[in-house]
Protein backbone atom coordinates (compact mmCIF):
# COMPACT_ATOMS: atom_id res chain seq x y z
CA UNK A 1 0.00 0.00 0.00
CA UNK A 2 1.39 3.57 -1.08
CA UNK A 3 1.65 6.44 1.78
CA UNK A 4 -1.65 8.72 1.55
CA UNK A 5 -0.56 12.90 1.52
CA UNK A 6 2.85 12.23 -0.71
CA UNK A 7 0.75 13.62 -3.94
CA UNK A 8 2.40 16.97 -3.78
CA UNK A 9 6.00 15.96 -2.74
CA UNK A 10 8.81 15.33 -4.92
CA UNK A 11 12.87 15.02 -4.69
CA UNK A 12 14.80 17.79 -4.20
CA UNK A 13 18.39 18.58 -5.46
CA UNK A 14 20.61 21.10 -4.79
CA UNK A 15 23.40 21.15 -7.21
CA UNK A 16 26.73 21.87 -6.61
CA UNK A 17 26.95 25.84 -6.65
CA UNK A 18 23.60 26.44 -6.35
CA UNK A 19 21.18 27.13 -3.20
CA UNK A 20 21.25 30.13 -1.20
CA UNK A 21 24.39 32.07 -0.40
CA UNK A 22 24.94 34.33 2.76
CA UNK A 23 27.63 36.37 2.88
CA UNK A 24 28.03 37.61 6.32
CA UNK A 25 31.62 38.66 6.18
CA UNK A 26 34.56 38.82 3.30
CA UNK A 27 35.92 35.51 4.61
CA UNK A 28 32.38 33.80 6.03
CA UNK A 29 30.12 31.49 3.54
CA UNK A 30 27.26 29.89 3.94
CA UNK A 31 25.10 28.03 1.58
CA UNK A 32 21.68 27.36 2.26
CA UNK A 33 21.00 24.28 0.65
CA UNK A 34 17.29 23.26 2.07
CA UNK A 35 16.07 26.30 4.06
CA UNK A 36 12.99 24.17 4.99
CA UNK A 37 10.24 25.02 2.98
CA UNK A 38 10.80 21.55 0.88
CA UNK A 39 10.16 19.52 4.57
CA UNK A 40 7.52 21.68 6.22
CA UNK A 41 9.96 23.13 7.85
CA UNK A 42 11.34 19.44 9.86
CA UNK A 43 14.74 20.21 8.12
CA UNK A 44 17.11 22.57 7.16
CA UNK A 45 20.62 22.37 5.61
CA UNK A 46 23.43 24.98 5.08
CA UNK A 47 27.00 24.25 4.28
CA UNK A 48 29.89 26.91 6.09
CA UNK A 49 33.25 27.79 4.93
CA UNK A 50 35.13 28.50 7.97
CA UNK A 51 38.33 29.96 7.09
CA UNK A 52 41.55 29.69 8.89
CA UNK A 53 41.87 31.09 12.15
CA UNK A 54 38.21 31.89 12.59
CA UNK A 55 37.19 32.22 15.99
CA UNK A 56 33.71 31.40 15.10
CA UNK A 57 30.42 32.44 16.64
CA UNK A 58 29.60 33.02 20.50
CA UNK A 59 29.14 30.37 22.97
CA UNK A 60 25.23 30.16 22.34
CA UNK A 61 22.70 27.36 22.62
CA UNK A 62 19.28 26.65 20.96
CA UNK A 63 15.70 26.06 22.53
CA UNK A 64 14.13 25.03 19.62
CA UNK A 65 16.22 22.63 17.48
CA UNK A 66 19.25 20.38 17.63
CA UNK A 67 22.22 20.40 15.20
CA UNK A 68 24.08 18.25 13.50
CA UNK A 69 27.26 19.27 11.67
CA UNK A 70 29.52 17.12 9.12
CA UNK A 71 33.14 18.49 8.25
CA UNK A 72 33.72 17.89 4.70
CA UNK A 73 36.89 19.46 4.36
CA UNK A 74 39.78 20.77 6.96
CA UNK A 75 39.31 20.81 10.77
CA UNK A 76 36.73 22.49 12.97
CA UNK A 77 37.27 22.71 16.48
CA UNK A 78 33.97 22.67 18.55
CA UNK A 79 33.98 24.00 22.52
CA UNK A 80 31.28 23.32 25.18
CA UNK A 81 32.03 24.94 28.33
CA UNK A 82 32.88 21.67 31.43
CA UNK A 83 34.20 19.56 28.05
CA UNK A 84 37.16 18.60 26.45
CA UNK A 85 36.92 20.74 22.99
CA UNK A 86 36.56 18.45 20.18
CA UNK A 87 38.76 18.68 17.05
CA UNK A 88 36.36 17.10 13.98
CA UNK A 89 38.44 16.16 11.04
CA UNK A 90 36.63 15.63 7.29
CA UNK A 91 34.57 12.57 7.71
CA UNK A 92 33.45 13.25 11.29
CA UNK A 93 30.28 14.41 12.10
CA UNK A 94 29.17 16.40 15.68
CA UNK A 95 25.73 16.19 16.99
CA UNK A 96 24.26 19.19 19.44
CA UNK A 97 21.80 18.31 21.16
CA UNK A 98 18.67 20.97 22.44
CA UNK A 99 20.57 23.56 25.12
CA UNK A 100 23.82 22.53 24.72
CA UNK A 101 25.95 25.57 24.96
CA UNK A 102 28.36 25.21 22.22
CA UNK A 103 30.24 26.94 19.78
CA UNK A 104 33.16 26.24 17.26
CA UNK A 105 36.49 27.45 15.60
CA UNK A 106 38.80 27.10 13.18
CA UNK A 107 42.50 27.75 14.60
CA UNK A 108 44.35 25.83 12.06
CA UNK A 109 45.68 27.06 8.55
CA UNK A 110 43.88 25.64 6.57
CA UNK A 111 40.01 26.11 5.81
CA UNK A 112 37.43 24.31 7.02
CA UNK A 113 34.13 23.29 5.15
CA UNK A 114 31.03 21.73 6.75
CA UNK A 115 27.24 21.15 6.39
CA UNK A 116 25.12 21.98 9.15
CA UNK A 117 21.87 20.69 9.60
CA UNK A 118 19.22 22.15 12.09
CA UNK A 119 15.90 20.39 12.88
CA UNK A 120 13.05 21.87 13.37
CA UNK A 121 14.35 24.01 10.09
CA UNK A 122 13.56 27.18 11.60
CA UNK A 123 17.17 28.63 12.09
CA UNK A 124 17.72 29.09 8.58
CA UNK A 125 16.11 32.37 8.70
CA UNK A 126 18.76 33.88 11.16
CA UNK A 127 21.47 33.56 7.96
CA UNK A 128 18.74 35.62 5.72
CA UNK A 129 17.87 38.04 8.82
CA UNK A 130 21.77 38.87 9.31
CA UNK A 131 21.88 39.13 4.97
CA UNK A 132 18.90 41.49 5.52
CA UNK A 133 20.30 43.35 8.08
CA UNK A 134 23.84 43.71 6.21
CA UNK A 135 22.15 44.64 3.08
CA UNK A 136 19.91 47.72 5.32
CA UNK A 137 23.54 49.39 5.75
CA UNK A 138 23.34 47.40 9.48
CA UNK A 139 27.10 46.88 10.88
CA UNK A 140 26.99 43.43 12.70
CA UNK A 141 28.19 44.63 16.19
CA UNK A 142 28.39 41.91 18.71
CA UNK A 143 24.82 43.53 20.26
CA UNK A 144 23.26 43.35 16.93
CA UNK A 145 23.52 39.67 16.44
CA UNK A 146 23.23 38.68 19.49
CA UNK A 147 19.64 40.37 19.21
CA UNK A 148 19.18 38.63 15.97
CA UNK A 149 19.89 35.33 17.59
CA UNK A 150 17.43 35.85 20.48
CA UNK A 151 14.76 35.83 17.21
CA UNK A 152 15.58 32.67 16.00
CA UNK A 153 15.29 30.95 19.62
CA UNK A 154 19.49 31.04 19.86
CA UNK A 155 20.13 32.05 23.66
CA UNK A 156 23.90 33.92 23.69
CA UNK A 157 25.95 32.63 27.03
CA UNK A 158 27.92 35.27 28.66
CA UNK A 159 31.31 35.29 29.43
CA UNK A 160 30.28 34.30 33.14
CA UNK A 161 28.34 31.94 33.05
CA UNK A 162 31.03 30.25 30.47
CA UNK A 163 33.16 30.54 33.22
CA UNK A 164 30.54 29.06 35.64
CA UNK A 165 30.05 25.84 33.38
CA UNK A 166 33.96 25.59 33.25
CA UNK A 167 34.23 25.07 36.68
CA UNK A 168 31.12 22.59 37.36
CA UNK A 169 32.48 20.91 34.38
CA UNK A 170 36.08 20.89 36.64
CA UNK A 171 34.52 19.55 39.71
CA UNK A 172 32.69 16.32 37.08
CA UNK A 173 35.30 14.57 35.71
CA UNK A 174 32.79 12.32 33.80
CA UNK A 175 32.03 15.24 31.43
CA UNK A 176 35.21 16.60 31.35
CA UNK A 177 36.66 13.07 29.52
CA UNK A 178 38.05 13.63 25.95
CA UNK A 179 36.56 10.37 24.56
CA UNK A 180 33.08 8.73 24.71
CA UNK A 181 32.25 5.11 25.03
CA UNK A 182 31.96 4.95 20.92
CA UNK A 183 35.58 6.64 20.65
CA UNK A 184 36.88 4.27 22.60
CA UNK A 185 35.99 1.31 21.47
CA UNK A 186 37.07 2.29 17.67
CA UNK A 187 40.27 3.23 19.28
CA UNK A 188 40.94 -0.35 20.64
CA UNK A 189 39.68 -1.75 17.07
CA UNK A 190 42.34 0.11 15.39
CA UNK A 191 44.55 -0.91 18.21
CA UNK A 192 43.40 -4.53 17.88
CA UNK A 193 44.37 -4.22 13.79
CA UNK A 194 47.70 -2.67 14.87
CA UNK A 195 48.81 -5.65 16.42
CA UNK A 196 47.32 -8.12 14.16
Amino acid sequence: MAPTGTMYYHLCCTHPYLGFYVTLTLEDLYRVMEDGTHTQYRLAAIESLLPPHSEGPVFHFHEMHDEGFYVTKGTVRFHSPGRADVDAKAGDFIIVPIRLPHRFSNPFDEEAVFMNTATPGFFVRYFEYLEYLIGEGTVLTPEINKAALRRFATVPVSKEDVSRLEMEGMRNESVTESETEGERYVDMLVEERKGA
